[in-house]
């Protein structure tokens, strides 16, 4: 039986939040820790979406076992100390949380839990949210189905019954895994071709307006 109103789940990075300015300095701390010059925002973006273990492999190439454990070392804490401060969400996020009250809403991302949950409440999302599913969550992550799958049945939704809204090929793979119908917002690294994007969504706050799909 198809709802009459389906949940949407949410990536974070990219999707909800503009958090590529935080991460490039915390990837930017690491490199300088190692002796390495800093990267562009744009740089460091490249590595996202896959983890935290991808960002730093990305943006130290070429690294020892051992580098990596240094970056980490860095990464971990100079990002928990600037979570939010070149990271501001996307116009009208909040606006389009309230348009979707009554519906189920989740949050499924590839960062880990102990950045995800202080973020998520630092910014009182917590309260729209009936999931978050980490990067940590379950024993994959995205593209695997895994995490998608755990959000929707802790919502009580079937995949039929819902839409994931992301950003990257990532989201896009994730979402096909677990046979979930797919938006990308406009401003992600998702060609609009080859996925159920909708034209007309150029905000997040567009977006209620696909409630009325019967998915």
């Amino acid at each position: 039986m198809h709802t009459r109103r389906p949940a949407f789940l949410f990536d974070l990075d990219g999707t909800l939040l503009d958090s590529r300015g935080d991460l490039a300095d915390a990837a930017n701390a690491a490199r300088a820790a190692l002796g390495l010059p800093p990267l562009s925002d744009e740089a460091v973006e490249r590595h996202t979406g896959w983890g935290m273990a991808a960002l730093l492999a990305g943006v130290v190439p070429e690294a020892t076992p051992e580098m990596l454990v240094r970056a980490r070392e860095v990464f971990i804490p100079y990002y928990q100390k600037h979570l939010l401060k070149r990271s501001p969400p996307y116009p009208r996020v909040e606006e389009m949380f309230e348009a979707l009250a009554g519906h189920p809403l989740g949050l499924v991302t590839n960062k880990p839990a102990m950045f995800t949950v202080p973020i998520v409440e630092a910014l009182g999302w917590n309260r729209h949210f009936g999931v978050v599913v980490s990067g940590d969550t379950t024993p994959q992550r995205k593209p695997a189905p895994e995490p998608l799958l755990h959000g929707l049945a802790a919502l009580g939704v079937a995949p039929a019954e819902a839409i994931f809204v992301g950003d990257t090929p990532i989201d896009a793979e994730t979402a096909r895994n677990a046979g979930v119908r797919f938006i990308a917002v406009p401003w992600g690294r998702v060609a609009v071709g080859g996925v159920d994007a909708v034209a007309g969504v150029q905000t997040v706050a567009h977006l209620p307006d696909l409630a009325r799909f019967r998915v």
